[in-house]
């Protein structure tokens, strides 16, 4: 068994034995670990002998229950469909988590390097019909076009197009995009009312104003949609490898990276059609579409949270590798990201992060959960693992 895994279902045993419900078959395996090591007995004594509430506390920032219980009081009412199965399955994989916590730090402590990287900010770089190329950030608030007809205008953190009812037709054959490099995040509203956010090393094309036919756009990278209903003008997203995301009015995420094979839909409301060539799926409100080339479209029920934090300001993982939770982060906070052995990729967390806070607070819980190791050199991120 993996070492990782090997702790993790020791600290599930201990945890099972204090709240009175070890079977007796885990019984006899706790105690077969016990007899294997001195090591471990003293393990184990000082894990009868010590509270875990402080330590518990200590990472309950980054535990995936305290995380989503956050971002629902901050973000979520009243939706009672993304509780459920899945949510008692968080709540038992986090305690398990909190006593591996405790369990691993008896046997060395974070080794993470101080040196402190900063998280992202709004920034972004619009580029005009006519090939000019603006950089938006909140330092820089302005009027970027003002007509009777028409205004562009940066308000810090966000793109906002107005458009008058005089607006003449032609105007939507003309195209800006909108860029947000790695370390930035920014927001888009379409002509439309529509609202788009964008997650960083993303990028957006769309007409300045929609035609009278259909609302079109063309999406790299992350983002989050709100889509202004407009029975008669459905609403396309058009993502890499010729996938499409139909829409009439909904809130969805669609991620199209180039550096991943998938490109996933994820809705929280309404229904979109996700379709590639002949191939094509309806979603439901709860579930994520994913195309893989040369495989149908694969249709499954998710905890939306989990994909559509991140404009809120958080991420949250749930069992997700080193591998695919530092791809997400490495965006963001503008590094890369060193392997020095293929076995740290593939290690498993669930935790969350802040946004806007700096890294080494999770660099620090992933390393007590066993195993990896983190060293920061500038902006690159060295991750080794050890058993």
């Amino acid at each position: 068994m993996d070492p990782i895994i090997k702790k993790q279902r020791i600290a599930s045993l201990i945890l099972k034995e204090k709240i009175d419900e070890l079977s007796k078959s885990e019984k006899e395996e706790l105690t077969s670990w016990l007899q294997a090591s001195p090591k471990n007995k003293k393990i184990y004594a000082r894990l009868q002998e010590k509270s875990f509430s402080e330590d518990i506390a200590r990472y309950q920032q980054i535990s995936t229950t305290r995380g989503l219980d956050n971002y629902r009081r901050r973000y979520v009412q009243t939706n009672k469909r993304l509780l459920g199965k899945w949510y008692w399955a968080a709540a038992v994989a986090v305690f398990i988590i909190g006593i591996a916590t405790l369990f691993f730090y008896q046997e060395e402590h974070p080794t993470v390097a101080k040196t402190t990287i900063s998280p992202g900010s709004s920034k972004a770089m619009l580029i005009l019909n006519n090939g000019e190329i603006i950089s938006l950030s909140e330092k820089n608030k302005t009027e970027i076009v003002a007509t009777e007809e028409l205004s562009i205008r940066n308000e810090g953190s966000q793109l906002r197009y107005t458009a008058s009812e005089n607006t003449k037709n032609e105007q939507a054959n003309n195209y800006n995009e909108l860029i947000v490099p790695k370390g930035g995040e920014f927001t888009l509203t379409l002509s439309d009312g529509t609202k788009v956010w964008l997650n960083s090393q993303s990028k957006i094309r769309y007409p300045v104003i929609f035609n009278d036919i259909t609302r079109e756009v063309y999406l790299e990278g992350e983002a989050y949609f709100e889509v202004a209903k407009d029975p008669q003008h459905p609403f396309h997203v058009n993502a890499r490898n010729g996938v499409n995301i139909e829409v009439l009015g909904t809130s969805f995420n669609v991620r199209s990276y180039t550096d991943e094979n998938a490109i996933e839909t994820v809705l929280e409301e309404g229904s979109v059609r996700m379709s590639q060539g002949k191939d094509a799926v309806i979603l439901s409100p709860g579930n994520k579409a994913v195309y893989l080339p040369n495989e149908p479209i694969q249709l499954t029920t998710v905890n939306t949270e989990l994909y559509t934090a991140w404009r809120h300001g958080q991420y949250i993982f749930m069992e997700e590798s080193v591998e695919n939770i530092l791809k997400q982060l490495s965006r963001w906070y503008d590094i890369e990201v060193f392997y020095s052995n293929e076995a740290a990729k593939s290690v498993v967390f669930s935790g969350d992060v802040r946004k806007y806070d700096d890294i080494n607070t999770l660099l620090e819980a992933m390393e007590i959960a066993g195993g990896i190791h983190f060293r920061i050199n500038g902006k690159t991120l060295i991750v080794s693992y050890s058993e």
